[in-house]
């Protein structure tokens, strides 16, 4: 069986994640780990498109 190397995320890295998730409003964020360690983060956003409302007349 492996060994456990899971390793508590650095402040370097708890910055990169909070930078990514800044103006964020729709959307994920998506922590990739590999052998207990952060490798990548991935930011999907959505934009919102107001729904058209029919003109009147």
């Amino acid at each position: 069986m492996s060994e456990n190397k899971n390793q508590p995320l650095s402040e370097e890295q708890i910055r990169l994640i909070q930078k990514q998730a800044e103006g964020l409003q729709y959307g994920t964020l998506n922590l990739v780990f590999q052998d207990g360690l952060l490798i990548q983060i991935d930011r999907n956003e959505k934009l919102r498109i107001p729904a058209r409302r029919p003109a009147e007349g």
